[in-house]
């Protein structure tokens, strides 16, 4: 005996009913999540999501050397990603828009005047800038960052 469920046609037999399966057409029991048959899901089967392996510290490290807030990025924490990068890159533009009139400055004397003692003092006013500190710890924390988010995701995967 034949019915219909859902626009797909039922075999009804005296012990289990069966659908056909959405992949292969055999027909398979009305409940199963998957067909016995070729294994693939059946509508409102759940589904199981892969497993995401972690990254190995090594991989974290290496994506923060290139962009600063990656590491965070991979392990699925984009908006602290975001804040690391907008810190660490923000603070670099701000110190080389500052540096950059100095430079000039000091250049420009030093062809004027063909004095190139003028240039040895550019380097404390360089140093005394403060957003090329702001960077340096932004961009060293970002590593921190990564390694400690990393060792919790493991802890509470450890754990389920």
């Amino acid at each position: 005996m034949y019915r219909s469920q859902l626009g797909r046609v039922v075999k009804m037999s005296e012990n289990t009913q069966q659908k056909a399966c959405i992949s292969c057409g055999k027909y398979i029991d009305l409940n199963a999540d998957f067909c016995s048959f070729c294994g693939a899901p059946q509508s409102g089967a759940p589904q199981k999501k892969p497993e995401k392996k972690l990254p190995s510290q090594f991989q974290l490290f290496m994506l923060n050397l290139i962009c600063p807030g990656a590491g965070a990025w991979r392990l699925d924490h984009k908006g602290r990603a975001v804040i690391i990068f907008i810190i660490v890159v923000g603070a670099l533009v701000v110190y080389c828009m500052e540096i950059t009139p100095l430079i000039q400055k000091a250049v420009n004397t030093a062809i004027r005047t063909g004095n190139t003692n003028v240039l040895n003092g550019l380097e404390k006013q360089i140093g005394s800038n403060g957003w090329i500190h702001v960077f340096t710890i932004g961009y060293i924390l970002s590593f921190i960052d990564s390694f400690l988010l990393r060792r919790k995701m493991n802890d509470i995967e450890k754990e389920s």
